[in-house]
């Protein structure tokens, strides 16, 4: 043996030669690969690499050539990471356009227990590895939606086709729904297995179907960007956190809605984009949720009386605060309305000075409140 063959490593070939030798490999070898050094995972993680496990499939082929398209699919073990279907949702949904559609959603979701699909440009991915569900952030979604026609007899087919072919999924964000006939997503509750769900652009104009949409084992329940009552058609005993950012301006409508099928929570989360909506229309809601430990309110006006109807038996341990204007930190009857309370977080709020009206809360505007709660943690944009 040669020296100079004695001395070759696999990482002194080029980015380009390892890459069409990890080609070889299936996805789940991939991923053990980019284990092996920090070379290999920078490659595999690349954009470059990744976008080979893209598969890109248009719609708006004449006939023959969908059906040219379908056999070679359907032979091929080939794994994604993402597809995306580039469809004009205008025209009709043919048996053809149809199969190619339910074929895509079945040679992704078959690998994954995670998928993310946005309802906007028709892109279909799996949420495994370095596309986590729990680190996408909610606030990033856009509204190109809005601006496309609703092609609903499309929408609803992949939605169906994803309930069809992963009934064992464990998480799904549909993004950019901008779909308004709760029916479209009555199929969700064949998905039995489902922990997270999230769902947003979501405007039902009908009224609730009877009964609602039971999901058992949901956990954790966000809906981005809704109208006030979107959450009276979901039913989920055992949920941990339901999150909703609504465009409402009915803070008592949307409360109501929830407890009527979601009492049981843990942590609630209620963001709402109308900023005439004030605390204290909340708080006085709280009491019908007997097992609420952590609470968030976001884009509200807090007054010093926010808490005047809050029941003193709550269980609330942190209240937060995201992008809230308050009138003062010191909320009458704090200590005596949250006798449980351990931690008050302050995310991007701001605090009503006589001189210079609100300005945005910093350090030294904690200190009396950390003072006088000693017991209790009083945290600025979660420090």
């Amino acid at each position: 043996m040669s020296f100079a063959t004695a001395a070759f490593n696999i990482n002194d070939l080029p980015f380009e030669i390892l890459c069409d030798l990890f080609d070889y490999l299936s996805l789940e070898d991939v991923k053990t690969a980019s284990l092996v050094c920090h070379r290999w995972h920078q490659i595999i993680f690349s954009e470059l690499y990744i976008k080979r496990f893209k598969l890109v499939l248009s719609l708006n082929e004449m006939l023959p050539q969908l059906k040219q398209t379908l056999p070679i699919l359907e032979k091929s073990d080939r794994e994604y990471y993402s597809i995306i279907l580039k469809a004009n949702l205008g025209r009709p949904l043919t048996d053809a356009r149809l199969k190619i559609l339910k074929l895509a959603v079945r040679s992704i979701s078959q690998y994954s227990e995670s998928l993310y699909f946005n309802m906007a440009d028709l892109r279909l991915e799996s949420c495994v590895s370095e596309r986590l569900l729990r680190s996408r952030k909610l606030q990033m979604f856009d509204t190109r939606a809005k601006y496309i026609p609703l092609g609903m007899g499309l929408k609803e087919s992949m939605l169906a086709a994803i309930c069809e072919y992963s009934t064992d999924l464990v998480d799904l964000v549909i993004a950019e729904m901008n779909i308004n006939n709760p029916k479209a997503l009555e199929k969700l509750s064949s998905l039995s297995q489902l922990k997270l769900l999230l769902i947003s652009d979501y405007y039902p104009y009908i009224k609730p179907p009877m009964p609602p949409i039971n999901l058992p084992n949901l956990e954790n329940l966000s809906l981005i960007n809704v109208t006030d009552d979107a959450n009276f058609y979901f039913k989920a005993d055992n949920l941990k956190r339901f999150f909703i950012h609504t465009n409402g301006t009915d803070a008592a409508k949307t409360m109501q809605s929830i407890a009527e099928n979601i009492r049981n929570v843990n942590r609630l989360c209620v963001h709402f984009t109308a900023r005439t909506i004030l605390a204290d229309q909340i708080f006085e809601h709280l009491d019908r949720f007997p097992n609420l430990i952590a609470f968030e309110l976001g884009g509200v006006a807090v007054p010093a009386d926010a808490l005047k109807q809050l029941n003193p038996s709550n269980r609330v341990h942190k209240l937060i605060f995201v992008e809230c204007h308050l009138e003062t930190l010191f909320m009458t009857d704090l200590k005596e309305k949250l006798v449980c309370l351990r931690q008050i977080v302050l995310d991007s709020c701001f605090l009503f000075h006589k001189s210079e009206g609100f300005q945005r809360i910093q350090y030294h505007d904690l200190e009396p409140l950390r003072r006088a709660m000693p017991s209790c943690q009083v945290l600025l944009d979660y420090d």
